[in-house]
């Protein structure tokens, strides 16, 4: 079983992608006949111009690169991932009360016309906030108000939000305790055990409710 962790974060070296990290060293890599990946967003430059590029073939001076071929090779590998995977964690950074671009362009492509099918549908995913002061809270909203209507996933009824990211990350792995970094290692061990369970519970219907999706692939 594959738990895909979407580091949502545009920027390279993100402390998003420290988080996913964080989370395959502390508790998927000891879930027995469990595998993780983490899909880095910072490596998918491209997808940022899902809907805006790639028009007319042309070239971009600064890479060189064929538009229209870099952004379906993103595309490519990026729904690979998605398709491959049980189960996803999203880890959203909080961008000035909001969740970045890029991370709302792979949401977009993950819809059914975009997709060439549902790659997220009915596979569990778990949501984690990142702030590097107090908040953290926003992405956590936004994903779960409408990240469902087109991808057709299923929400966890949890979630996690790390304040205070780099202060986090320096913390000793102890979920057992009571203080308020521990506290949030537990709700993040908690979750990320529930999500195996939805995934392995799922995986007999998952192919019979994404056929019955596809009737209404839009969620009206």
């Amino acid at each position: 079983m594959n738990i895909l962790l979407v580091s949502g974060s545009q920027r390279d070296n993100s402390k998003s992608f420290a988080v996913a990290q964080y989370l395959q060293t502390n508790i998927l890599n000891d879930i027995q006949e469990i595998d993780s990946t983490i899909l880095d967003l910072s490596r998918y430059p491209f997808l940022l111009d899902h809907y805006g590029i790639a028009k007319d073939d042309t070239v971009r001076k600064d890479s060189g690169k064929d538009d229209a071929t870099a952004l379906a090779n993103n595309k490519d590998e990026v729904l690979s991932q998605l398709y491959a995977c049980d189960a996803v964690v999203f880890i959203a950074p909080e961008w000035g009360g909001m969740i970045p671009p890029a991370l709302v362009n792979l949401l977009l492509l993950t819809a059914n016309g975009s997709a060439n099918g549902l790659p997220l549908g009915h596979k569990p995913a778990f949501a984690v906030g990142v702030s590097a002061s107090g908040g953290g809270s926003n992405p956590i909203s936004l994903l779960k108000g409408y990240a469902a209507k087109n991808s057709h996933l299923t929400w966890l009824p949890l979630h996690a939000i790390i304040q205070n990211v780099d202060d986090f990350l320096t913390q000793d792995w102890a979920p057992q305790l009571h203080s308020r970094f521990s506290q949030v290692q537990s709700r993040l061990l908690v979750g990320l055990k529930s999500l195996t369970i939805y995934a392995k519970q799922l995986s007999s219907v998952r192919e019979e409710l994404v056929e019955l999706s596809k009737v209404h692939p839009f969620g009206q």
